[in-house]
């Protein structure tokens, strides 16, 4: 697959870095690996971070 690199990609990455980052770190620290709150915030970053790659590496409509 050739994806090209753009600014939605990097932000994209970006998002789901800061997510997985998010989720361990606070977890590592207060020892809470079942926190609905934590959770919460982790699904909307990796979420809006898979759904912005997706539509970041659609191929473009020609007319």
């Amino acid at each position: 697959m050739n994806v090209k690199i753009n600014a939605g990609v990097v932000i994209s990455i970006l998002s789901i870095a800061a997510g997985l980052i998010f989720y361990i770190g606070w977890n590592a620290k207060y020892s809470a690996w079942t926190d609905v709150g934590v959770y919460s915030v982790t699904a909307i970053l990796v979420a809006f971070g898979i759904g912005g790659y997706l539509l970041s590496t659609l191929p473009k409509k020609e007319d």
